[in-house]
């Protein structure tokens, strides 16, 4: 459905206000499973101050807002198994909603002009001025689409066991064009930054091929495996799992069968390709694009 610019506005507005409501009753409900078991990773600092992992569980799933210290493109992740009543389950299924919903009244807000766009997107941080600035006192920045979009992770079985896995951070190569890179920094504000990539894009051969390099940040997952009523049979899913996964408990049962894991992924020495194509340092910094090295700038050679 195609939205005027005022049908846009308002209901974004509605979807992301209908977002906090849902959030706020799901928060409560977690916080009245109190005497459901809950796990969640602890930072060094947490675990001196015995910080309650449930009251942490309940900060990450409020967590809609970038932080000042954190990469733009980053977003918060937190281990974690959450025993969860058939009333919290019900409110996590109704803010799951909440989201999938202002995440279209988002994408309709994209498809208006550009102008349009701006001026709603203003809109909705200027109505929510009060929130940012809460938000900012305690280190936050933005609202950050990705978290508010994505869905909290539930079972409706309770699992016999949970594996967490980190995966590796690497990043994505995608070859692109002198005129492609052209058009993308003519979409940007433009700045003295800007001039300066423009001229020193002028200076290639348009039939120069160039790479774009994004970055793909660690992501966690949860192997989860399920028994029959007998035990006789498993069955296995694998999840996306950013925020703690909540399990359907009743009060005297147990979390299922888990390993302990970081919050924050396993940080070592990355080895470096011998036949790595593209320079280290971009060219382009603004908008990711690097060159490729004198040997392959002929197109004969793979990413």
């Amino acid at each position: 459905m195609r939205y005027s610019p005022v049908a846009a506005r308002i209901n974004l507005l509605s979807s992301f206000e209908t977002v906090l409501v849902r959030l706020d009753e799901f928060c409560a409900e977690v916080r009245r499973d109190f005497a459901l078991p809950a796990w969640v990773s602890l930072t060094a600092a947490e675990l001196a101050e015995n910080l309650d992992m449930r009251f942490k569980a309940i900060q990450i799933y409020r967590a809609l807002w970038y932080e000042d210290s954190r990469d733009g493109r980053e977003t918060l992740t937190c281990p974690g198994i959450v025993g969860a009543s058939p009333d919290t389950l019900v409110a996590a299924h109704a803010c799951n909603m909440a989201k999938d919903d202002f995440k279209a009244a988002v994408l309709a807000i994209k498809a208006l002009g550009q102008l349009d766009k701006k001026n709603v997107m203003a809109d909705l941080h200027q109505r929510w001025e009060t929130v940012a600035v809460a938000m900012r006192r305690m280190g936050a920045a933005r609202l950050n689409l990705k978290q508010a979009y994505r869905h909290i992770p539930l079972l409706e079985q309770r699992p016999i066991k949970i594996g967490f896995t980190w995966s590796r951070q690497g990043r994505a190569i995608q070859r692109t064009s002198v005129a492609a890179a052209r058009r993308l920094l003519e979409q940007r504000v433009e700045t003295p930054q800007i001039r300066l990539e423009m001229q020193r894009l002028a200076e290639v051969g348009n039939d120069e091929l160039l790479a774009r390099v994004r970055s793909v940040c660690p992501h966690l997952r949860a192997n989860i495996v399920f028994a029959d009523l007998g035990g006789s049979r498993v069955s296995r899913r694998l999840m996306q799992a950013p925020l703690p996964i909540l399990v359907p408990l009743n009060v005297g049962n147990q979390l299922p069968d888990f390993v302990a894991v970081a919050s924050e992924p396993p940080v070592g020495p990355r080895l470096r390709r011998a036949d790595v194509r593209i320079e280290d340092v971009p060219f382009l910094p603004s908008i990711r694009v690097h060159r490729y090295r004198d040997f392959c700038r002929s197109g004969n050679c793979g990413t």
